[in-house]
């Protein structure tokens, strides 16, 4: 099947999610725009009803306790484990609601930041805390690797002059970062969210830039990833401004 048929396939299927809760009527406006964010769709399916599929590991055992560890790399498990996470935290019957709120708003950057896997997501908070704490204070880490090397002596110079901030925990300070831009989401989503994120803080930067300039660097960060984060993020998308609602 095309790429294209693809993408329209996904896009069908989301909007009958809203067709069969009765929200239809209301996104009829905004059927020009699910159809353009069809690439988007799956990882807006992944984030609300396969929460388990990016569960962060130091949060297994205390939602789960007593569960054995070869569930997490069971897939049919793993929906089951989904499930049950939204159904015991009451965002089952919440979820297309969810999902129909995404089209009314028009998916901000901050909503996409939350749809990230958890792995570039990782990867994300810990390139911004090397980023805010510099690379004379990231020199002494034994787990910095080349590519982190690289990436803070040749690239970021190229694009961030904000004065560096004290600290010597870089994975924390990202994941601090991260949550701040989270905080004006929806509670739901910034559930989900959160079972990405490590159970402990840890010890971040108390002092950072502003959320202007964390945005920023969040989007230069980003485009250092592969396909499909680097293009889903390159353009702005629709603000919820130019969303006309009918109903």
């Amino acid at each position: 099947m095309a790429e294209s048929a693809i993408r329209a396939e996904r896009a069908d299927r989301a909007t009958n999610v809203l067709l069969a809760e009765g929200t239809l009527a209301r996104a009829e406006g905004n059927a020009e725009w699910v159809r353009s964010e069809a690439a988007l769709w799956p990882w807006v399916g992944r984030f609300f009803w396969s929460p388990a599929l990016d569960l962060h590991p130091t949060r297994r055992q205390s939602l789960l306790p007593g569960w054995p560890e070869d569930v997490w790399s069971d897939e049919r498990a793993l929906a089951h484990v989904s499930r049950y996470l939204l159904s015991a935290h009451g965002l089952l019957e919440n979820t297309v609601t969810s999902v129909g709120a995404v089209v009314r708003d028009g998916g901000d950057s901050e909503f996409m930041l939350a749809l990230l896997p958890q792995s570039p997501l990782a990867r994300l908070a810990r390139r911004i805390g090397l980023v805010l704490h510099g690379a004379a204070a990231c020199e002494s880490l034994t787990a910095l690797d080349e590519d982190e090397r690289l990436f803070l002596t040749q690239r970021v110079p190229l694009y961030w002059h904000v004065r560096v901030v004290a600290g010597d925990d870089p994975d924390a300070t990202g994941w601090h970062v991260l949550r701040l831009l989270l905080k004006g989401q929806p509670g739901d989503v910034r559930r989900r969210f959160l079972w990405k994120t490590p159970l402990e803080p840890g010890q971040p930067a108390k002092s950072l830039p502003g959320a202007a300039l964390l945005h920023g660097l969040v989007r230069k960060i980003l485009k250092e990833f592969e396909s499909p984060w680097s293009s889903l993020f390159a353009t702005l998308r629709r603000p919820a401004s130019q969303i006309h609602l009918r109903g």
